[in-house]
This record gives structure tokens, sequence and C-alpha cells, in this order.
């Protein structure tokens, strides 16, 4: 079967608490003392609500279950948090994350968003704490059934009209999301998006330093670093920690100097599971940094415009854009779209200069 139907999801998607997500396999379940990963479902929502408890804005988290996604499929149950309840103020703002990360990692921008809408942000399925399924191994059918599978969301929650924001590979798919469903969504924002634009002819020529820094990349450009953190086991968390300070140092006004080893916890469990998310992203990956099918270029070759309300944000120093700020001008002109550059921020823009990121988001929704 090339995608998802509705026919093999259930008609009317169900609101969970239990069981917990990730579930471990029945060698785990029987005998945990076996797993070389040092995590579990457990674990990874002692994480999450550890590094949101420093959120003021207070928030209740729930399972969407919304069937297989694949006949005979195992059921997928997509973690949600909800934060604020304001029904008054216009469309509700939903939050996905990037490849390998989790709803926690918004941590920074809830309080601000949350003061004149309601927010709910999730773990996109096979990531965080939503279920590990299969999204099949065709990058068509892995595209479609991800992009179904956020709609049954929608419609499991009961929501008509939806404000968008995704974070790299979450942009990716609420932009297709938004091509798809498009009378369901009321504003679109791309945050520093991945598989925009397509893999440049000379990228390795264009890369900095010497001729076997270009060869290094050349091999390494395939290589998934998560998939090296599971490998190396018990010690997995430490490497993590020092290895990805970088991100944990971004948390520092947020958490205290004293916590923010809750951040590369919290990531380690988000990663420490059966890796379908990443699957699902490497099916749809050129060398790992672009898309098969860039959705920007494919909207300028068919001369489509995107949606009249959405706003695509970039890191300044974000690898998304470097090189190709041109093209991503060009397009976003042509296709109708406002662009705006988050000042010193890199690819995590909503953490490295989250006042600016979250008044931007303000703008693009037309909050005050």
């Amino acid at each position: 079967m090339s995608a998802i139907s509705p026919t093999l999801v259930p008609s009317s998607p169900t609101i969970e608490s239990t069981p917990l997500e990730p579930r471990p396999s029945w060698i785990k379940s029987w005998l945990p003392w076996l797993s070389w990963v040092p995590t579990s479902s457990e674990k990874l929502r002692e994480a999450e609500e550890k590094f949101l408890s420093y959120v003021n804005t207070k928030s209740e988290g729930f399972y969407v279950n919304i069937g297989p996604v694949i006949e005979g499929g195992q059921d997928c149950r997509i973690w949600t948090r909800k934060f604020g309840d304001s029904p008054g103020s216009g469309p509700p703002l939903v939050m996905i994350h990037g490849m390998g990360a989790g709803l926690a990692m918004f941590s920074l921008n809830i309080d601000s968003l949350a003061k004149d809408r309601t927010i709910y942000a999730l773990d996109l399925p096979g990531f965080g704490r939503s279920s590990r399924v299969s999204f099949g191994n065709k990058p068509e059918d892995v595209k479609e059934r991800l992009v179904t599978a956020l709609e049954r969301w929608r419609e499991g929650m009961g929501l008509e009209k939806i404000c968008l924001l995704g974070h790299s590979f979450g942009g990716f798919l609420v932009a297709n999301f938004s091509l798809r469903y498009p009378a369901n969504v009321e504003r679109l924002i791309l945050a520093d998006p991945w598989g925009m634009v397509g893999k440049p002819a000379d990228v390795v020529e264009r890369l900095p330093g010497p001729l076997i820094f270009r060869a290094f990349f050349s091999v390494v450009k395939n290589f998934n670093p998560l998939g090296a953190l599971r490998a190396s086991g018990p010690v997995g968390p430490w490497i993590f920690r020092r290895a990805r300070a970088d991100i944990m140092n971004k948390y520092v006004d947020l958490v205290g100097e004293e916590d923010k080893s809750l951040v590369s916890d919290y990531l380690f469990h988000c990663n420490g599971h059966k890796p379908e998310g990443e699957s699902a992203f490497s099916q749809l990956a050129e060398d790992f940094f672009w898309a098969k099918d860039p959705l920007l270029e494919k909207l300028d070759i068919n001369t489509q415009g995107l949606l009249p309300n959405t706003t695509l944000l970039l890191g300044e120093i974000s690898w998304i854009g470097r090189g190709q700020e041109d093209r991503f001008k060009e397009l976003a002109k042509k296709l109708g779209f406002k662009l705006e550059v988050i000042e010193g921020a890199g690819h995590h823009l909503y953490a490295d200069n989250p006042i600016d990121f979250n008044i931007a988001v303000h703008e693009a929704l037309g909050s005050t």
C-alpha cells in the first residue's frame, strides 16, 4: 500500500493517559537489566517533567491514539501537552519539534507565547514520548503517513483551525501538512525549516578549510550521531553532556547552572529508544542535510504559493541557510510569505535568541 488511508485508523481517535510510550520490547519488559542503553519510558517521563517544572504556565499531558499508520500495524499514540487555556484568543498554536528533539525544547518560549492563546506541543511519532511505529521504507509513503498522522491528531483533538509552528524537520512536515490541509491552517510559521531548498551542486567545494576537511565531510555526511549515542550504552549520558554542552548552556537562564544537565538528560532519554523517527527522516533525506524532495523548490517549479499567512524564520548563523541566503530570499518573495532573520541565532533559534524569536512568533500570529 503506497500511503496511509483513513480506513486504516479509527474514525474517532481517542485521548489516553496510559500506558507510557515508547514501549519496551518484550525482552526488556521481562529482563530490564539486559538493556544496554540506560533509558526507559519512565525515565523519559521524569526527565520531561523536571525540565518543564521550570515553565510557569500550567500544562496537562496526554496521548492521542490515532490508530495504526500501516495496515496491520500497532496503534500510534502521539504525546501531547496543552499549555494554558485561552479559547477566546483565536486558533491555538501547535508547536512541532525537529529531528532528535522533543516538545520540552520549547521551554524558553511557552510562557511568552501562551499569554494570549492556548499552546499545544507534541512529540512527533517516532520521537520523544510518542509511539515508535514504522512508517515504511518508501519516501513518498513515509511523508504521506507522517502528514496524515498530524491530521488524525487534529481530528482527535477536535480542532477546526490551528496555527502551526514547526522547527527543522518539524517545519518540513507542517509545511507539507499545510499544503494538504490548507482549510485547517490559520497561520504557518517555519522556524529554520529543514528540507526547503535543494542540495547545492557544488556543496563540497563551498566548504571552508583544506581539502582534507571536505573529504571528511563527504564520508560523514550520512553518519547519524544519535546512533552512536545509543551504541555507547551506559556511558551515553556522560558523553552527551560533554558533546552537547552548547545546548545545555542555552537553557541556563531558565534552569540554572546547577540543573542544566536536565536538558542533556532529557535529550538522551528522547533518543535512547527505537529510532523509528530517525528511520523515517533518513528516508526523506539526501546526505542528511537536505531533502530528496525540497518543498520550496517544488512550489517554485509549480509556481504555487504556500499560504497567504506564512512566516519563515531563519537563524542568522544557522547551517540551514548558509550559502543559500539569496535563494531563500528569492523563494520567499516569489511565494509571497514573510522572511525574518533572528539575529545571532543558529539552528536552534528558539533557544539561541528566545526574546527575538518569541517577538517574531507573536507578530506572525498577529498578537501584541
